[in-house]
């Protein structure tokens, strides 16, 4: 009987293993799956904006304020979209990775996730501020009312806008950051002996 009683006990003393590594693979996945999607989408958008806004900018019958404005948004988009793709350069594929190094990559996923937003309503921001500078240049400066209106939708647009992406924007880092502290106190458990 004693047999039974020091297997149950050698078998209570094994050390457990805290992290669940299919579950952390196929989280991985799932993150690594949205990021490509996210990724290849927004690609897709800049380049159908730029394209969109280049040729607004470039029709014949274009106003200078089209095209100096438009023109100009159309040519920041492309280092815009070049950060984005730069910052996410590491995070393309999770395969294969050990449990410490998916830990990292997972990691480095939240933190970027935290800069891309910071970044992009900042970049927000300053663009909304142009515009809201350059509609009142147009109605101090008189230009053709028609500009003028144009601007101001374009401010009504972002007005309605910013509240909704801002949102949505917090909602990200938020859950990124509490991702980040769960993968981070995971990789403590897997440092500590």
């Amino acid at each position: 009987m004693k047999d039974w009683d020091a297997m149950g006990a050698d078998w209570r003393q094994q050390a457990v293993p805290t992290i669940d590594v299919d579950a952390l693979r196929v989280e991985a996945g799932q993150q690594g799956r949205r990021l490509r999607r996210t990724l290849v989408l927004e690609t897709l958008l800049a380049v159908f904006s730029v394209v969109f806004l280049g040729w607004i900018a470039l029709k014949p019958d274009a106003t200078p304020v089209q095209t100096w404005l438009l023109g100009s948004v159309a040519v920041l988009i492309v280092p815009y979209q070049a950060y984005v793709l730069w910052l996410r350069r590491r995070e393309w594929s999770e395969s294969g990775l050990e449990v410490d190094d998916l830990l990292d990559v997972e990691i480095r996923r939240c933190t970027t996730t935290l800069h891309y937003w910071r970044f992009g309503m900042f970049f927000t921001l300053l663009f909304w501020l142009v515009m809201h500078v350059a509609m009142w240049i147009g109605m101090l400066a008189g230009w053709p009312a028609e500009t003028v209106v144009e601007l101001i939708a374009v401010q009504i647009g972002y007005v309605l806008m910013i509240p909704l992406v801002g949102g949505y924007g917090v909602r990200r880092c938020n859950l990124a950051r509490a991702r980040c502290q769960r993968l981070a106190a995971l990789r403590e458990q897997l440092r500590t002996p």
